[in-house]
């Protein structure tokens, strides 16, 4: 392997892992679903954009149009909106390392409307990872459960729509369907941030506005970009053992930025849920 291919794939994860820190930073004047608005029309352009230049745009048949419409509607909407409200209740470190669990529920929910095989080992791999999230959250609630649990449901429903994804993988570029899934998003996104700025406070600062562009261009755009290009060099069962990076990175820029305590309790649960995490990426190579 090309030593070179690793530079897209580490770009990808500090992107990803940064914009849970960023995502903290826009929190201080921009209310959680409608700064995930603000993000969709930001990143929208500029994914058509890179569609465009590349030549990837394809015209996407009806039965797949609404294919696509679900993965906007339970990924998009429902996960994302669910994720920045457990932003915003969590430290970014917390809330990136239960964000990274994507491959633990992905084949469990293969299995179920996919028919793949659910082996004792994934079993075992989302047991393990269960147990590193209880010991991060504590006995006695030291992290916010209402946060927590938005998170764990925000990587429930992304696993699904990722299951979903594959009826139209290989049929188009992903990152048209991610450029399409925001589209249909949006509308139920704008509708939610509407409501919910009738009550919460509002501004936009040069930090924010800042924040916003990272979170768009570079946390979005860039990401899907680097991520697709990994992809194409790398298997992907070798690329998604790198998650474990998303939190390191939101850990460190936490502490660096914003000034977040890292406890025993992260360090110890984080390497657990990491180890599970790996097994299971491992554990879907070997039966592949």
């Amino acid at each position: 392997m090309n030593k070179k291919h690793l530079i897209p794939l580490f770009g990808t994860f500090l992107c990803w892992g940064s914009l849970y820190i960023v995502s903290k930073i826009a929190l201080r004047t921009v209310p959680p679903v409608t700064l995930l608005a603000l993000r969709y029309l930001v990143a929208i352009p500029a994914l058509y954009v890179i569609l465009r230049l590349r030549g990837a745009m394809k015209k996407m048949a009806r039965e797949d149009l609404r294919t696509v419409f679900l993965i906007g509607l339970l990924g998009y909407f429902l996960s994302f909106c669910l994720q920045m409200l457990g932003i915003s209740r969590l430290t970014g470190s917390i809330s990136s390392l239960l964000g990274a669990m994507n491959p633990i529920f992905i084949p469990i929910l293969a299995s179920v409307y996919l028919k793949e095989r659910l082996t004792p080992a994934k079993i075992a791999c989302v047991a393990v990872s269960m147990i590193g999230v209880v010991i991060i959250i504590g006995v006695g609630g030291t992290v916010d459960l209402a946060g927590a649990a938005f998170m764990l449901l925000s990587v429930f429903l992304w696993s699904m729509a990722s299951v979903i994804i594959r009826r139209v993988s290989g049929r188009y570029d992903p990152m048209q369907v991610a450029m399409m899934g925001m589209v249909f998003a949006l509308p139920f996104t704008g509708a939610w941030a509407a409501l919910e700025l009738r009550s919460a406070a509002f501004s936009l600062p040069m930090e924010s506005v800042l924040a916003v562009l990272f979170m768009g261009l570079v946390g979005t755009a860039t990401a899907h970009s680097l991520w697709n290009l990994s992809l194409s060099l790398m298997d992907a069962s070798f690329c998604s053992m790198f998650y474990p990076m998303q939190p390191l990175v939101a850990s460190t820029l936490g502490v660096i930025v914003l000034g977040e305590r890292i406890t025993p309790n992260f360090i110890i649960g984080g390497l657990i849920i990491c180890c599970g995490i790996v097994a299971a990426v491992r554990s879907g190579r070997k039966a592949r």
